[in-house]
């Protein structure tokens, strides 16, 4: 160091005695410091590495954090020595019973069992679990480790992972607050809180969760989940969506397993589960048992099946479905209802064909058609016709309605029944197009009182059409009404015909091989012809027996009629009988039917 002085003349000779003091001290100053230097190298050793002494303990106390190793270690007193802390710098290793737990640098609260660990932080259990992290915090009161970014906990290819986790070591669990992640071999689980049971393998998840199964192809979303990994059981406790390319699924309650693919769910606060089909139809009722590897789903109790894309509701206490085959069925006081697309808004709709059997069955066809059957014992009820028989079948494909063993069907006042078989042909889902018997078919029309038109034959067919009544307040009724009818086979008639003063005072009786009957809107008689012969009684109604009012074939079902929708849910011991009945299963003689037109004569030889 150079010093620049600038000195007057007086002051010259003080200043050079001060500058001669300074150089005496200085080198006075040199000579010792020389000298002790020379004096410690003579009596000090070469120095060592630096290594830190850790503390001797007894490492099977319970619940103690012990310091293992580290490369560097500086005490850090504070003015509360509870507080002090020892500054831990690298290859840091703690142990606290069968844990272990590295990190780069830590703060080792020796006094109260704590550590603050910092980079690379790992830990390792004597059971497989293990777990990283950025930093971590063990509070050795609570024992609980707050393990802050970049988290994952492992054991058995089980994995808890998200920025901030808390871990309590006694009881072995994980949870978090802010958005997390728990993957096992199966599926992955998201959730913005949750938590994980590493002992026990339960799980619990709440907001926003969802559970997504890629190699199966399906997710399932819910607001609150309980999952055991090691199950893979799903324990559904709120409204819960499961979706995949075959259906999906809307419950609150029930579980499903995940490895079998199978799904029990339950109704809870009165909400059914639903299961969608991926034709549109859905499955609901009070339990419901999903299997999706096979397709089949069954319901119990309030059974529901809805096919919008056929205008069908099919309900009991006990249903089926396979989404495989394509086949539903319904048992426990099935019902059936059938309603015109055009009308579905109009809720209870008046054109609904309600029908009942002890089993109801649709099955869909390779070309997409429906084939629907009843079986057991059948009523039906819609406003314009009713019937019963013992099975039924509905094939959407030709649109003809069977009905088998001993049927009968009422429309208006008029009844058409059969020992064995009346086929009926819809023209759309509301009226009527022909109907068959073709095999001993009756046909009834009460006029009123003791009085019933008849028709008996061995083959017959009506067709039908739809009339339009129009009121003076500007409303309309439309009915589909029997047009015309052709009756072959040992033909029986009896007629009341009308006269002028609208009263009947005689009935007409004949028989014939074939009957042809026309009549106008209203249903009033227009034609009838009949040939090749003919044979006839007319009988005055007040010289008339009883029995001469009745056809040997006349019986009358109207005991049996449903008069109100649901009324076809009960079937009576009368009718049990009935349909229980044998029948002869014939079809007309083919030389009994007409072969050309030349079989008809005029009418105007024939008519009645």
């Amino acid at each position: 160091m150079i010093f620049f002085l600038h000195i007057s003349q007086s002051g010259h000779k003080a200043a050079k005695c001060i500058l001669c003091l300074l150089t005496l001290f200085i080198s006075s100053y040199t000579i010792s410091v020389v000298a002790q230097n020379k004096q410690h190298v003579k009596t000090t050793k070469p120095a060592k590495p630096y290594e830190p002494v850790i503390p001797q303990a007894n490492r099977y106390q319970a619940n103690k954090v012990f310091l293992e190793r580290a490369d560097s270690m500086l005490s850090a007193p504070v003015e509360n020595p509870a507080n002090s802390y020892i500054l831990l710098m690298g290859n840091i290793e703690f142990s606290r019973g069968d844990m272990h737990l590295f990190c780069d640098s830590a703060h080792y609260y020796d006094q109260i069992n704590s550590i603050d660990a910092f980079g690379n932080v790992r830990m390792e259990r004597g059971d497989g679990l293990s777990g990283r992290a950025d930093q971590l915090h063990y509070n050795g009161s609570t024992e609980v480790m707050n393990l802050v970014g970049n988290v994952s906990i492992t054991k058995d290819n089980r994995t808890l992972s998200s920025q901030a986790i808390d871990y309590y070591v006694p009881t072995n669990v994980g949870k978090y607050e802010s958005n997390g992640r728990l993957e096992d071999p199966k599926n992955v689980l998201t959730s913005i809180v949750g938590e994980y049971n590493f002992n026990t393998d339960n799980a619990v998840f709440s907001n926003n969760v969802d559970l997504v199964n890629s190699k199966d192809n399906y997710n399932m979303h819910t607001n609150k989940l309980l999952y055991n990994t090691r199950t893979n059981i799903a324990t559904l406790v709120e409204a819960t969506d499961i979706i995949s390319d075959e259906n999906k699924i809307v419950t609150s309650s029930g579980n499903y397993n995940t490895d079998s693919e199978v799904a029990n769910l339950y109704v809870k606060n009165g909400v059914q589960p639903i299961l969608y089909a991926k034709d549109d139809r859905t499955l609901e009722g009070d339990t419901i048992h999903y299997e999706r590897v096979s397709g089949e789903g069954t319901a119990r109790g309030n059974v529901r099946v809805v096919d919008p894309k056929h205008q069908a509701i099919l309900t009991g206490g006990f249903g089926y479905h396979n989404e495989k085959t394509n086949v539903s069925y319904a048992t426990d006081r099935a019902l059936a209802r059938i309603y015109n697309k055009e009308d579905a808004k109009q809720g209870e709709r008046s054109d609904t064909l309600f029908f009942h059997g002890d089993t109801i069955t649709t099955i869909q066809e390779a070309d997409k058609k429906r084939v629907l059957t009843a079986t057991g014992g059948v009523k039906f009820y819609r406003k314009d016709v009713q019937g019963i028989c013992g099975n039924l079948s509905f094939a959407q494909r030709d649109s003809i309605l069977y009905l088998y063993n001993h049927p009968v069907v009422w429309s208006g006042e008029r009844q058409i029944s059969s020992d064995n078989e009346i086929s009926v042909h819809m023209r759309d889902s509301s009226s009527v197009d022909w109907a068959l018997i073709p095999n001993k078919g009756l046909i009834v029309e009460h006029l009123g009182e003791i009085y019933y038109n008849q028709i008996s034959g061995r083959y017959m067919k009506a067709f039908f059409e739809k009339s339009t009544q129009y009121f003076d307040d500007g409303t309309q009724s439309t009915k589909n009404e029997l047009r015309h009818a052709d009756v072959e086979g040992n033909v029986k008639t009896l007629f009341y015909p009308m006269e002028n003063d609208s009263t009947y005072n005689k009935c007409v009786r004949t028989e014939s091989g074939f009957l042809s009957i026309d009549l106008k809107p209203g249903q009033e008689v227009d034609k009838v012809k009949m040939w090749p012969e003919v044979s006839g009684t007319v009988i005055p109604l007040y010289i008339a027996k009883k029995a001469q009012l009745r056809l040997d074939e006349y019986q009358w079902f109207d005991d049996l009629r449903p008069k109100q929708p649901y009324e076809v849910l009960n079937i009576s011991e009368e009718m049990r009988h009935m349909i229980s009945l044998p029948y002869e299963k014939s079809s007309p003689k083919e030389e009994e039917k007409p072969l050309d037109d030349d079989r008809y004569i005029d009418p105007d030889e024939q008519s009645l």
